[in-house]
């Protein structure tokens, strides 16, 4: 067996064993067989996980970019709006095909990511011009900084 295990009562002396036996384990051929067809579907599964993995990343980008854009919609012309809107909802469709394909899901996410650049570019263009009269206010402020000399005092 497997495993054998005996137990005594030391005040009554009476002995008990159990023996405990695989029942009905897979054959070595059953094994072999097992391993020949994981190796066999290994490249179809590597592509599935791909594919999920790729939905994740694309359904991600999409709620990120919509967020994006509701915090700058005011700053955006319509055309970009329009078109990140477009792209968003191309992903949106693709993660919803559940025969897509991994070239569908990379086309849409560079589509997207294109698109969602021109949010940031809008923002960055906008807060440039509030930056530099915000720069100019701190140069004139520094004009009132002392330089001070000081020495540090060792203890004897």
């Amino acid at each position: 067996g497997m495993v054998n295990v005996t137990a005594r009562d030391k005040s009554t002396g009476k002995e008990q064993s159990v023996v405990i036996q695989s029942s009905g384990g897979l054959s070595e051929d059953d094994i072999q067989s097992m391993i020949n067809e994981a190796e066999a579907h290994a490249e179809a599964d590597k592509n599935r996980k791909a594919i999920v993995e790729a939905r994740n990343e694309a359904d991600s980008l999409a709620y990120a970019t919509e967020k994006s854009l509701s915090e700058h919609k005011e700053k955006l012309s319509e055309d970009v709006i329009s078109e990140v809107e477009s792209s968003v909802q191309a992903v949106k469709d693709v993660v919803a095909n559940q025969d897509a394909s991994l070239e569908d899901f990379t086309a849409a996410m560079d589509a997207l990511r294109t698109a969602s650049q021109k949010i940031g570019q809008a923002v960055y263009a906008n807060s440039g011009d509030a930056g530099a009269n915000d720069g100019e206010g701190a140069e004139k402020s520094d004009e009132n900084v002392v330089d001070a000399e000081y020495q540090e005092k060792k203890d004897k």
